[in-house]
């Protein structure tokens, strides 16, 4: 097995073995590193796009992921320094490059990697609180020595007159008065936030990774409670969800409204019979008071009078006087 072969199953089984570690990571500290291997990833597609090709000077070629990354697309672009220092580059994608950029350490050509992360945006670049209206695309600037290398370190690239302008073509749907903001993320794991120009045009003097975001809405309070009418009066079947609940809350008053009229009802009545007892009792007493005192006996839970024992004897009808 030559060298060649070796480092790229090397390099095969470093994918293999960190891609689902990456995968999985949350948006924290350990999201920055697994966007920063990505690069390295693309960077490896990007460059090996030139040996399909014949290497020209200031021509786009677009390379192939594996299906491990589909939705996301890269494109390299190499170009001499002095002439990206004069004139620029405009139409690279989504980015206007405009004159006056200069990258650090000065090399003589450059290689600029272009990504569009699609629907990857969001799993390698989360931003809790935002929704992504936009890809995340991003644009890092390498040495154009070696185009066989792999894992390259980024060359500082500053806009120093004009700024790099972002072109987004399409946006996702949103509601009237929404502000949108463009997010950028730096190649250490900062973000910021921006206007947007043109409702979606992003800027920057630096490289690194662009979108466009908006806030997501937060969910409205429920509305208060209606109040209770004085004398809700039934209407036809109610069959909401809201009527239901009301029809339930009267039942449940109509049940302990009457329990408490019964308990009066009857307690009522209970004290009427006690009273007209009581004074009927006395009546019989007092109409009895010129003979003593009548005989009491007990009847059930109350003491009653009662008459005595002696009453009028008789008289046979053959006894009467003719």
């Amino acid at each position: 097995m030559n060298s060649v072969a070796f480092q790229r199953l090397v390099f095969a089984m470093l994918l293999l073995l960190n891609i689902p570690f990456l995968k999985a990571q949350s948006p924290t500290k350990g999201t920055s590193v697994s966007s920063r291997f990505l690069d390295s990833v693309l960077q490896d597609y990007a460059f090996r796009s030139f040996s399909r090709h014949r290497q020209r000077t200031g021509a786009i070629y677009d390379g192939i992921v594996s299906p491990e990354f589909t939705g996301i697309t890269v494109s390299a672009l190499r170009l001499r320094s002095g002439r990206l220092r004069r004139k620029g580059f405009y139409g690279y994608k989504e980015f206007d490059i405009p004159g006056g950029v200069i990258q650090s350490p000065y090399v003589e050509r450059v290689v600029l990697v272009y990504q569009n992360l699609g629907n990857w945006s969001s799993v390698y670049y989360p931003l809790p609180g935002y929704l992504f209206l936009s890809p995340v695309v991003g644009l890092l600037v390498y040495n154009a020595s070696h185009l066989t290398a792999k894992r390259l370190p980024e060359l500082d690239l500053r806009a120093s007159e004009n700024p790099i302008l972002i072109k987004f073509e399409s946006l996702g749907l949103l509601a009237d008065g929404v502000l949108r903001k463009c997010v950028f993320f730096d190649l250490f794991g900062g973000v910021e936030f921006d206007r947007v120009l043109n409702g979606s045009v992003c800027s920057s003097v630096k490289q690194g990774h662009f979108g466009i975001v908006v806030k997501e809405s937060v969910p409205s309070p429920a509305p208060a409670p209606s109040k209770t009418p004085e004398n809700p009066i039934a209407v036809g079947g109610g069959g909401g969800a809201g009527g239901g609940r009301w029809n339930n809350e009267w039942w449940i008053g109509g049940v302990v409204a009457g329990v408490v009229l019964v308990v009066v009802v009857f307690g009522g009545s209970w004290a009427v019979r006690g009273f007209r007892q009581r004074r009927r009792i006395e009546k019989m007493e007092y109409e009895a008071e010129g003979g003593g005192p009548l005989a009491v006996a007990a009847v059930g839970s109350a003491l009653v009078p009662v008459a005595m024992g002696t009453r009028t004897r008789p008289v046979l009808e053959n006894e009467y006087v003719s």
